[in-house]
């Protein structure tokens, strides 16, 4: 696994990701592009278009130029890098791809979006791809983005695109409308850093907006079979002063935790294994009984900012989603 890997996928579905215009998608859907999940693929299932495919794929191309499809990003961010899934396109998935990028404020119609007044920077220049595979590409440019334009050459099928990066809200808006919000949501720029396990679910299902669709959609450890606990540690999308938190176990139900506990610390540099080790990490929340499939609403004991929160969970099992909410700092 590459290391953007472990970060948001800017584009997903879940998060308001959606391939909103393609050059041809005769074959299979663009919209299939962004679906959560691994492709699959069901041998003799057929269209009136040929072949089922679970993926974007163009028919094939008799002149020049290549095809193309727009996505706008559920949250704008900074890309880390991407992955372009070309599972199951064995004999007809395109010889190369580019990747642009372009920063649009607001909600421009697609007319507007594909106007020449629109800049889009290349970020991923053509580069070949192999056939049935991930093909990962890491990229170093700084910028922040809420669209990107993946063209393939010259035709063919792609399964899954995914566009890790950092989320960048509009924290100048967020302020201007709130004073108290959940830092720890995905949209307002929160992360999990770090679990002690994660064999059963990602932990980053966490912090995903709305409620959990079932037990796989939260964050699960394996059965614990010796001492301690398990835990996860959130960096918030900006430091604030938490008043209060929901730590839902639904659909957890025999594999929910006895109890829990919160910690918060102030770091103001990056927050590496060294410096959370060494941090001074203070009760947020004491250790407390938590009930089956249930959403838990707790008051905190926060006095002062705090920038990272650890959940601890005795001694394993499921939380399905994880709110932290406070007034953010101003500066």
């Amino acid at each position: 696994m590459a290391d953007f890997e472990t970060k948001v996928d800017l584009a997903s579905e879940r998060l308001g990701g959606a391939a909103i215009w393609a050059t041809d998608d005769f074959f299979a859907p663009k919209e299939n592009l962004l679906k959560a999940g691994k492709a699959v693929f069901i041998p003799g299932k057929y269209t009136e278009q040929g072949k089922w495919m679970d993926g974007w794929e163009s028919r094939r191309r008799r002149s020049g130029s290549e095809d193309a499809c727009i996505v706008r990003l559920g949250l704008a961010g900074r890309i880390a890098g991407f992955d372009v899934d070309t599972s199951h396109f064995l004999g007809n998935a395109p010889a190369k791809v580019s990747i642009e990028a372009t920063y649009v404020p607001g909600y421009k119609a697609l007319d507007a979006l594909l106007g020449a007044d629109v800049a889009w920077t290349e970020i991923l220049p053509p580069s070949a791809v192999k056939p049935g595979s991930q093909n990962l590409f890491a990229i170093t440019d700084g910028g922040t983005f809420s669209h990107v334009k993946l063209r393939i050459y010259p035709d063919g099928g792609v399964a899954r695109l995914r566009v890790y990066g950092e989320v960048k809200p509009d924290w100048a808006l967020l302020l201007s409308e709130h004073r108290v919000l959940d830092l720890a949501a995905v949209e307002h720029g929160g992360v999990v850093i770090g679990a002690s396990d994660e064999f059963f679910s990602d932990r980053r299902n966490l912090l995903l907006p709305g409620p959990s669709r079932d037990m796989g959609d939260g964050w699960e450890s394996r059965r614990r079979r010796g001492p301690g606990h398990d835990w996860a540690i959130v960096r918030l999308g900006r430091a604030g002063t938490l008043v209060r938190t929901d730590i839902d176990t639904t659909h957890f139900k025999g594999n929910y935790p006895e109890s829990c506990a919160l910690e918060g610390c102030f770091l103001r540099g990056e927050d590496t294994p060294e410096a959370l080790e060494a941090a001074a990490w203070k009760e947020l929340l004491p250790r407390t009984k938590l009930e089956a499939h249930t959403r838990h609403v707790f008051s905190l004991q926060a006095s002062e900012p705090v920038s990272h929160v650890r959940l601890r969970i005795f001694p394993d099992g499921g939380v399905a989603r994880l709110r932290l909410y406070g007034a953010p700092i101003t500066a």
